[in-house]
């Protein structure tokens, strides 16, 4: 009885999500394999990890802000149409997640990634409209 309890915990253990580290660990890989021109697995592993940041309970910022930036890169390589709509659904969750985690991670981008996150800024800032500070005053004097 107690083995198959045993048993049955190593099951359930060996199908939980991975960790964080893990993930990190895995979106390294991907960043590899986008480097050496293997898109299908980099795609593969960005869409795993995907699935674990947003059903999952445990979001981190810093690993949905790493995925926007890899979803991107596999947009630009003609990879999925849908790899533009996966980089801003992983940005905003990042900022959902952990603004001030997010807000260090797409701050501290190297300058290799500098065009990924300008490109994501950008898509977000025409996506989410913020009324500027003069249409805020013109309708404040009406």
């Amino acid at each position: 009885m107690l083995a198959c309890a045993v048993a049955a915990g190593m099951t359930a253990a060996s199908c939980s999500s991975p960790s964080v580290s893990e993930q990190k660990d895995d979106l390294e890989q991907a960043q590899a394999l986008i480097e050496r021109l293997d898109y299908r697995s980099a795609q593969s592993i960005c869409d795993e990890i995907r699935q674990y940041q947003t059903k999952g309970d445990a979001r981190d910022a810093k690993v949905l802000g790493r995925l926007s930036i890899l979803y991107v890169k596999l947009s630009d390589a003609g990879g999925h149409e849908e790899n533009i709509e996966y980089a801003y659904q992983c940005f905003l969750e990042a900022y959902s997640a952990d603004s001030i985690a997010a807000n260090e991670y797409y701050s501290s981008l190297s300058i290799d990634e500098m065009p990924q996150g300008m490109l994501l800024a950008g898509i977000v800032r025409n996506t989410i409209r913020i009324p500027d500070m003069e249409e805020s005053d013109s309708v404040a004097i009406k």
